[in-house]
């Protein structure tokens, strides 16, 4: 399902293939080649001719995304050590090549670059993967019945395998009652789970099994398989549902609207959710 706040973001899902379940109404290598055209180090070649006449009005409107008085087009030319803009123009390649309106890509090139893009979430509860003092910082909005969040676990998997020390991963309930009757439920077992130790041997039972029942029968199953003190952790259900509540209204006061919703370093994540798209980020922000 997509969300419809904005019709050109269901426009980037369809284009660049995103998907997500909704809470209201219903590969890219990180070195780019150096191509001729425009002496840039951007490949605009899969561009049509109008295309590419919209890609140099932007990024001679754009300043250099390193933040220096000149513009993105000079930036590319005369400051390679500004990886940066090398990143900010291919996004506005791949927004052309899903076929937006200029003005669009100008919408979702300020959401990732301009300078406003950035959001605080309160991480300090949220289960962690990775180690703490990596640089990049994944936030996952997510709900354990959500069948997209699901998808979405494995190419978080690869990218805390491939830059292990690079990236780490924070974890944050969004359960869609309306859709997902049990996602609530789940969530809180999830943390009570993690109270004895386990948080992500019980999310990964969780994703790896029957999304759509997941009620406590189900719930208690996967706690036994833990080994968890399950009177304890029955106990700990009805104390970690509070968090599972803050989780949620935090993630709308960020605006989440939709699961699985991703921020990296702040920015709120726009793209298809395979780990080569994911990775683009990543590397922009390890080169900034």
């Amino acid at each position: 399902m997509m969300r419809p706040r904005y019709l050109l973001v269901a426009v980037v899902a369809v284009g660049l293939g995103g998907a997500a379940c909704s809470d209201r109404r219903a590969s890219a290598d990180s070195t780019p080649a150096p191509i001729a055209e425009g002496g840039l180090p951007v490949d605009v070649s899969a561009l049509s001719e109008t295309e590419k006449a919209a890609f140099f009005r932007l990024i001679s409107k754009y300043p250099s995304a390193c933040g220096k008085a000149h513009s993105l087009q000079v930036s590319l030319k005369t400051d390679p050590r500004c990886r940066r803009s090398v990143f900010a123009a291919r996004y506005i390649v791949k927004l052309l090549n899903a076929q937006l309106l200029e003005s669009e890509v100008e919408e979702h090139y300020d959401l990732r670059f301009g300078p406003n893009a950035k959001v605080n979430v309160d991480i300090s509860n949220a289960p962690l993967r990775g180690e703490p003092h990596a640089p990049v910082t994944l936030i996952e909005f997510s709900d354990f019945q959500c069948p997209h969040c699901k998808h979405l676990q494995h190419p978080l998997e690869q990218l805390l395998e491939e830059y292990r020390g690079q990236v780490k991963l924070y974890f944050k309930n969004y359960p869609i009652d309306r859709a997902h009757p049990d996602a609530r439920l789940a969530a809180a077992a999830a943390l009570a789970a993690g109270k004895q130790g386990k948080f992500w041997q019980f999310h990964d039972k969780l994703f790896g099994g029957d999304q759509e029942h997941e009620d406590i029968v189900v719930l208690e199953r996967y706690a036994k398989d833990l080994k968890l003190d399950v009177k304890k952790w029955k106990a700990d259900i009805e104390t970690t549902k509070d968090q599972v509540a803050k989780d949620h209204a935090e993630g709308e006061k960020v605006d989440v609207a939709a699961t699985p919703t991703l921020f990296i370093n702040g920015r709120l994540y726009r793209g298809p959710n395979t780990f080569d798209d994911l990775k683009d980020w990543v590397e922009e922000e390890l080169n900034k």
